[in-house]
């Protein structure tokens, strides 16, 4: 039998060849990895005297997000009125129960209907689980926010949380999580650290291209 690329035949056995192959990457990866500690933490060290409320400012910005604070939740409710008509950000898109009655007693229009394709732009509002400090991340859940598509088809999207939702680490982000739902988690949960970042397009950083434009936070006290 003739071979066009080669000029050989290969007897070897299918099995034989996938078992080398197995064979290599685990002794590869064994090594790889051999002084990985996995108890230390591996995330981004950040001083505790500075406290998890500034690092998670701080880091949060530096991902590219926006934050507001607000002392009062009727000071939060003035400024998002005055937002909405600025901005024409209306109406406002939101799944989430809690936004829905925060807003319930405001003249604000709210609408759950992120798929209509007449509207040029979606800004979604809904409040999180937990923001890490360590990371400046955001994670949301479909629980809090009522469904997936309240943050996956958002081009601008608000988050509201409070002091008391800071955590220091990711560990202690899921830790929550595991105490707060126990067995019965939500189907979805994401961490969103900032604007969706993408260089597929001719290997040039696109901000935006595959997901929300702008991420805004707005700190709010109980």
């Amino acid at each position: 039998m003739n071979f066009p690329f080669g000029g050989y035949k290969d007897c070897t056995s299918k099995e034989q060849i996938l078992a080398k192959v197995r064979s290599a990457i685990l002794e590869k990866d064994e090594k790889h990895f051999s002084t990985i500690n996995l108890q230390d933490d591996t995330w981004k060290p950040f001083k505790e005297e500075d406290g998890n409320e500034f690092t998670f400012i701080e880091r949060f910005k530096e991902n590219g997000g926006i934050f507001m604070y607000f002392e009062e939740m009727e000071q939060f409710k003035d400024a998002m009125k005055q937002f909405t008509e600025e901005n024409n950000w209306i109406p406002l898109l939101t799944t989430s129960p809690k936004i829905k009655e925060i807003f319930s007693d405001t003249d604000i229009e709210i609408s759950d209907d992120y798929r209509n394709p007449e509207r040029k732009k979606n800004v979604s509002i809904i409040d999180c689980e937990c923001m890490i400090a360590q990371t400046g991340s955001i994670m949301v859940s479909d629980s809090t926010a009522g469904s997936r598509a309240a943050y996956s088809f958002a081009d601008i999207l608000l988050i509201v949380g409070h002091p008391s939702q800071i955590v220091a680490k990711m560990k202690d982000a899921f830790w929550l999580m595991k105490e707060k739902y126990c067995d019965d988690q939500p189907a979805g949960v994401t961490i969103i650290s900032g604007a969706s970042r993408s260089t597929d397009i001719d290997n040039q950083l696109v901000i935006g291209a595959f997901g929300c434009k702008q991420v805004a936070l707005f700190l709010v006290e109980e």
